[in-house]
């Protein structure tokens, strides 16, 4: 016998040793109401007509219980109150021989002893009656619930499984649409990060090369998280690549960008971008902010510095102005280009990392290079939320020779 078998046995054993036990305790309350009310009644006939009648009744109930289960409330009761009433007639019967050939004094027919002792065997069978339909009708609807549970959890995992296997596609796809590998320029060094929150981002991150000697550094913020925010990521991507050109200046891509959002997105959304021309030639930095984080630049001599540029975000209002700005560049010189998640991540105390302690990071690495540095911010900004982060995280890292 298996495990399986073997527990079901046991546990039909049990429910059968419980069931006796309950018709004990109803033999014992009826012999009680005989005794209370005075009336001429024989211990052992009690405690026989209320077993075999109740053990006839449990099966005979359970034998048609499924003729009417599932039908309407209407048809159930009455099709359990016609077999209560068959099954009272059979129960009776088969009580009533070893009672009346046992305990019934000679000169009783067997039919005079069935009309006297129907009360009692109609009581004992309707007792039965009601605890065995109120346990099969209260164990047949939780059994119909829990296969509905059941169905609803599988449904939910086959549900969740489908979408986690398509946020996986959804991050692989999103993988391939930032670069694989960094350009350079000679010169100089530059290094990018890229920490989704959850499976997908809304960050973008592109360093794009324009000609000879032109870089094009571009990072992205798009509002929202999640697929809604990742396929504007998406669609970002394409149209940074589509206008990006060597005589594009930053603030024409910002205003063209502008004009093909508010054209498409969704209402209620909106991109924040920085993008900037680095020259190698004149070691300029030409850029422009649409209501992006400011870049942190720290200078060879240690000196601190946060470009102004505050024009408007992107897809909002398709008239706001772009400008440009540029930074010249110096040998030694750190640029820090960063979404929001870096300077907003929070520690346990709710603090955000903030740009004092990202320029303390820098600072600590900025002998190792651009490469240095961006694994120094990674692992400060990691520590400092405990790896917990509420927004995507991206950054590109600029250093000078």
């Amino acid at each position: 016998m298996s495990e399986a078998q073997s527990r079901k046995t046991s546990h039909l054993i049990l429910g059968v040793l419980r069931f006796q036990l309950t018709l004990a305790i109803v033999a014992g309350g009826v012999w009680l109401l005989f005794w209370a009310l005075h009336a001429r009644a024989h211990t052992l006939s009690i405690f026989i007509y209320t077993f075999v009648a109740g053990n006839v009744s449990m099966v005979l109930i359970r034998a048609g219980w499924p003729l009417f289960e599932k039908r309407r409330w209407l048809w159930k009761w009455g099709g359990f109150i016609f077999l209560l009433i068959c099954t009272g007639v059979v129960a009776n019967f088969l009580a009533e021989l070893p009672v009346h050939f046992w305990l019934n004094p000679p000169g009783i027919s067997l039919r005079q002893a069935l009309l006297e002792d129907a009360p009692f065997g109609m009581l004992v069978t309707l007792i039965v009656g009601i605890l065995v339909f109120a346990f099969e009708d209260s164990r047949s609807e939780l059994e119909a619930r829990n296969r509905q549970l059941q169905s609803q959890v599988q449904l939910g995992l086959s549900e969740k499984h489908t979408v986690e296997t398509d946020l996986d596609q959804a991050h692989e796809i999103q993988m391939h649409l930032l670069p694989r590998e960094t350009p350079q320029l000679p010169g100089f060094q530059i290094a990018c990060a890229w920490l989704p929150a959850r499976t997908v981002s809304g960050d973008y991150f592109d360093v794009l090369p324009l000609g000879e000697g032109k870089l094009g550094l571009c990072i992205a913020d798009v509002s929202g998280k999640g697929i809604a925010a990742a396929l504007l990521m998406a669609n970002l991507q394409a149209s940074v690549k589509a206008l990006a050109r060597e005589d594009v200046t930053p603030s024409v891509l910002c205003a063209q960008l502008n004009n093909v959002l508010c054209d498409h997105i969704a209402p209620g959304r909106f991109v924040t971008l920085f993008y900037a021309v680095l020259d190698q030639q004149s070691h300029l930095l030409h850029f422009e902010s649409a209501g992006h984080c400011l870049p942190l630049v720290v200078h060879n001599d240690g000196a601190i510095e946060i470009p102004e540029a505050s024009s408007g975000v992107l897809g909002l209002f398709s008239h706001w102005t772009f400008s440009d700005h540029e930074l010249r560049m110096g040998s030694g010189d750190v640029v820090v280009m960063m979404t929001d998640g870096v300077l907003e991540a929070w520690n346990a105390k709710e603090e955000e990392f903030g740009y004092k302690r990202l320029i303390e990071s820098v600072l600590a690495a900025r002998k190792d290079g651009a490469h240095g540095i961006r694994k120094r911010v990674l692992e400060d900004v990691t520590a400092f939320c405990n790896g917990k982060f509420s927004d995507d995280v991206s950054f590109i890292v600029v250093t000078v020779d």
